[in-house]
């Protein structure tokens, strides 16, 4: 029988699309996709938890991955890597791929913004990017936008996301930003290419 077949058409759909989306972002195992896809449905459709087992979840999972890993060379990921740890080097705290939601990004950085200042590095904003705005790039779009603010009195969230732009240029991104704390950094040209790389993925 089609997996599809064991659950609430609606809740299949969703499913398969995370299972995909995850897939294509390239930050999870398939383990860790199989325990995304579990709380989903415990979450949302409760009764179809018991309609599909271990190795449907299996079956599904390593055959979406076949079809939608990404198999290129990782090279804007890894640009964007490079800016994100050069940020880092400014007090920037950065997080990839931070949650679903932009409140989701912000509560990530928030936490550990006050883990680093507990070590006693000087932090003076954040920076991320969401699932969100990872699946806007799936469905076409050519622009990762990140979200970025300041933690420090000493540096405003306009100078914070200055260093943002400086950085993304550096390592070879066009930027655009209209200058405004309340408007996001905008990553011209983006094609994601990152890919899930543990030789053991399940």
């Amino acid at each position: 029988m089609n997996w599809k077949n064991k659950l609430d058409e609606c809740c299949a759909d969703e499913v398969e699309e995370l299972i995909i989306n995850s897939i294509k972002a390239g930050f999870l195992s398939n383990e860790e996709i199989e325990e995304e896809c579990k709380f989903y449905i415990e979450e949302d459709y409760p009764d179809d938890m018991e309609n599909i087992a271990d190795i449907d979840f299996y079956t599904v999972i390593t055959t979406l991955r076949e079809e939608f890993q990404n198999t290129k060379k990782q090279e804007n990921f890894l640009k964007l890597d490079l800016a994100f740890n050069n940020m880092e080097k400014r007090g920037i705290v950065t997080e990839h791929c931070a949650g679903y939601t932009l409140s989701d990004g912000i509560d990530d950085c928030n936490e550990d913004a006050a883990k680093y200042m507990k070590e006693g590095k000087t932090i003076i904003g954040y920076c991320f990017y969401t699932m969100q705005d990872l699946e806007h790039l799936f469905d076409g779009s050519t622009t990762l936008y990140l979200c970025f603010g300041n933690y420090s009195d000493k540096v405003t969230a306009i100078e914070v996301g200055q260093m943002i732009v400086n950085e993304l240029e550096k390592v070879g991104f066009s930027a655009k930003w209209e200058g405004l704390a309340d408007k996001r950094v905008a990553v011209l040209d983006m094609v994601w290419d990152k890919q899930y790389q543990d030789s053991s993925i399940f």
